[in-house]
């Protein structure tokens, strides 16, 4: 079974995008800004993060374009530096 699609909404007003496709999910985050806002709010999608970890699905964040994180299947160093959270996933 292959995910495929796109969800689009927003965080804080700002535009966040998900997209599914055959190499995983990507979180679409256009700017630093709403990157940070949504660090504080990292802690809600640990558990979420654990169910995709199960189905072995691949999740990368890209914030404004040039910034790629690798959540799962092992946080990237940098994004356990940011949201510190992540490191149960770990």
């Amino acid at each position: 079974m292959i995910m495929a699609g796109r969800l689009t909404g927003t965080v804080g007003g700002r535009p966040v995008v998900i997209d599914a496709d055959d190499s995983g999910l990507t979180l679409v985050i256009t700017a630093l800004r709403t990157a940070w806002a949504l660090r504080g709010a990292a802690k809600t999608f640990v558990p979420v993060l654990r169910l995709v970890r199960y189905g072995e699905v691949p999740v990368r964040v890209t914030i404004a374009g040039f910034l790629k994180l690798e959540i799962l299947p092992k946080p990237s160093a940098l994004a356990r530096l940011f949201v510190p959270s992540l490191t149960s996933l770990a």
